[in-house]
């Protein structure tokens, strides 16, 4: 009877280990993607993104294309993925899109925020693809 319950016991302390290590690996990967946000990407974000792309966003469609409140949850593909829809929208400057900007015209980013917001992105994708 001894032997079944050490073999339980072993088994539980065997899991627990798998466990934390399973958790060690998901935090350690969560940390290796965060996303900094530099205070001067930030405030170009704020100014043109964040109305739409952030839960306080009005279109679902919208927010899940993007939500710049949740980028830090994203996985590494996603966020890669997340990346280079930001250069290609930015490089073909399609956000704010017009409609947008005839009620909010002072969303628009100027060309400097605009580089600002591509130099800032294409650095993030390359260290996710490092």
């Amino acid at each position: 009877m001894k032997k079944p319950a050490l073999l339980i016991i072993a088994s539980l302390f065997v899991m627990a280990g798998f466990a934390q290590l399973t958790f060690l690996n998901v935090r350690e990967a969560s940390e290796s993607t965060a996303v900094k946000i530099p205070k001067k990407v930030q405030a170009v974000i704020d100014k043109s993104c964040f109305g739409c792309h952030s839960e306080n966003g009005k279109s679902d469609k919208v927010k899940e294309a993007l939500r710049w409140d949740k980028l830090n949850e994203y996985d590494k593909t996603k966020l890669v993925s997340a990346f280079d829809e930001i250069i290609e929208v930015i490089e073909k400057k399609e956000m704010p899109p017009e409609k947008y900007l005839a009620n909010n015209p002072d969303s628009k980013p100027t060309d400097e925020e605009y580089k600002i917001l591509l130099d800032w992105a294409e650095k993030e994708a390359d260290k996710l693809i490092k």
